[in-house]
């Protein structure tokens, strides 16, 4: 008699438990995926060496070493690989160019300026910021990023830095936001 709602209720008690299993884990797993690795940890990887080298080696702005360039920028994992793409790149794409390889010039910086934002440290994002254009359509993503990274540290010296980099980027609210934290954390 009490077997149906028993076996009713059982199912229903096993699938709010493995909701809760599920949504435990989602909540304690999503801020460690959105933390990067640790510079000293990040390492260039053997393939991206052989595609730098041939970059060097290849014809000055040729379109063969701005596709190389790109294919660096794909292959890139973490935020030194993808600062040496950036270093790979300087004088690679003329100033005068055709709007066909500008459009290589542009996947390549957004391509990595949207990996530095998921895969780089606060510290990489500033240099990056301050060696390398980033666009006015990432500018504000990338500083919220920068805040997000920055919330683990209770140092004033990197929130002044974050302001700068806001300033830099035209950024006027979140310079304001950033000035405000650092000047928080200077108080003794």
């Amino acid at each position: 008699m009490y077997a149906p709602n028993m076996k009713c209720f059982a199912t229903g008690l096993l699938m709010a438990l493995v909701a809760w299993i599920v949504l435990a884990a989602c909540h304690t797993a999503s801020p460690q995926a959105a933390l990067p690795s640790p510079e000293e940890e990040q390492v260039i990887s053997d393939s991206l060496k052989q595609l730098y080298m041939a970059a060097s080696t290849a014809p000055s702005q040729s379109i063969e070493q701005q596709k190389l360039i790109l294919r660096m920028a794909q292959k890139a994992t973490n935020g030194r690989e993808l600062l040496l793409v950036m270093r790979a790149a300087l004088g690679v794409f003329p100033s005068t160019m055709e709007s066909r390889l500008q459009s290589v010039e542009n996947q390549v910086l957004s391509l990595v300026t949207d990996k530095m934002m998921r895969v780089a440290t606060l510290d990489q994002l500033i240099d990056y910021a301050r060696l390398y254009p980033v666009g006015p359509d990432h500018s504000r993503r990338f500083i919220q990023r920068m805040f997000e990274l920055g919330n683990a540290t209770s140092d004033a010296r990197a929130w002044y830095r974050i302001r700068a980099i806001a300033f830099h980027l035209r950024e006027t609210d979140l310079e304001h936001q950033a000035q405000a934290r650092a000047d928080q954390l200077s108080q003794p």
